[in-house]
Formats: C-alpha cells, structure tokens, sequence
C-alpha cells in the first residue's frame, strides 16, 4: 500500500509543480468539487451509485491532501523523503487502500452499466451496493470524521439488509467465479468426512 501511496504523492507533486489538473491514476475526480457526504443517510441514499462514488472519492482526496501535508511537513523538519514516507506510515497504508477500493468500485460501477436492465443487472447492484457499503464501513470513515457514529450504524444495518437479499443468489454467485470444485475447502463439502479419524 505504501507503493500506491508514493506513486499519489508523485502524481499530486507533479500536478502542482506543473499547475495541471490531475490526469492518470484515477485521480481526475481531484479536478470536480469536493463530494459532500449528507448528513443523514438512508437505505435509498446508501444504495446510490453516486453517493458510494463520491463518499470513496471524498476519503481518497482528502487521505492524498493530508499524506502530502504530513508528508510535506516531515521533509520541512529535516527528514528526507525515505523517513517522511516511513513517519506517515498509517496515512500511506489508509491512502492506498481508498484507491485500491475506489479502483475496484469504478469497474465494478463499468461493469454494471454494460448490462441490460433484468435480474443480473440488479444482483450487481445489489452486490456493488454491498461492496461499497463495506468499504464505507471501514473505521477510516469514523477516524477522519467522514460519518457519523450515527451514520455509521445505518452502513452496519444496510449490510445486513443487503446480505439478507443477495443470500438466494449466493450459490449462483459463488459458483460464476468458476472455482474448480478440488480447489474448495473440505468445509464446502462434508466437514464431518474429511476430518474422520480414519483421514487424520
């Protein structure tokens, strides 16, 4: 994650020196207005695919602009740019992991719009709004004041609304990967066999 982080921090770097808009990494959102997160959150509002965007966009530029600040600091008290990234190790861990989940939620988002309307374009839906709902769970949403606690139970009981719905389409999902059936856990088949005195 620390990679990912550094290869931001060169991206903002550059885009400053040259005073550019942001282009490549995924960081073009870093042009549009900061996203506003309401302060009130439904079940309506939490399955939005514009809402999910933007609160995943919101953690990334502002956990990029505080990684640079941090970033910026320690270099400004002597510290070379090896032991400024090693300082704000926290910061470079939450910063690649928002654009890694953002990343993955843009193709999710991609792939969701390649299908017509019916029951699979909605069981992706279901399943993106699950993802993204996760992500939004994350403790890095509540550590940098992006949700309220108040905010933060209602993502805890839209995950559980969302697993209770995709819990008919499980098999069929798990079974789209196309996992080999040697490759499952024992667990997946006859625990109570596999783990016989007669095979341990």
């Amino acid at each position: 994650m620390q990679l990912v982080s550094k290869a931001l921090f060169a991206e903002y770097m550059a885009a400053q020196k040259r005073n550019k808009v942001f282009k490549g990494l995924g960081l073009e959102h870093m042009n549009k207005p900061c996203p506003v997160i309401p302060s009130q959150l439904t079940s309506t509002t939490l399955r939005c695919s514009q809402f999910q965007m933007d609160a995943l966009c919101l953690r990334e530029r502002d956990l990029l602009n505080r990684f640079v600040a941090d970033v910026l600091k320690c270099k400004a008290k002597g510290e070379n740019t090896e032991q400024a990234f090693n300082t704000c190790y926290e910061l470079a861990k939450d910063l690649g992991r928002a654009f890694s989940e953002q990343a993955i939620f843009q193709k999710f988002v991609e792939a969701e719009s390649t299908l017509p309307a019916g029951s699979l374009k909605n069981v992706l839906g279901t399943l993106r709004s699950l993802y993204a709902s996760i992500c939004i769970e994350d403790v890095s949403f509540l550590r940098y004041g992006y949700l309220s606690v108040d905010n933060g139970a209602n993502v805890r009981r839209e995950i559980t609304k969302l697993c209770n719905e995709l819990r008919p389409h499980a098999l069929a999902l798990i079974s789209s990967f196309g996992i080999p059936d040697a490759f499952l856990s024992p667990i997946a088949f006859n625990w109570i066999d596999t783990n016989s005195w007669s095979l341990v």
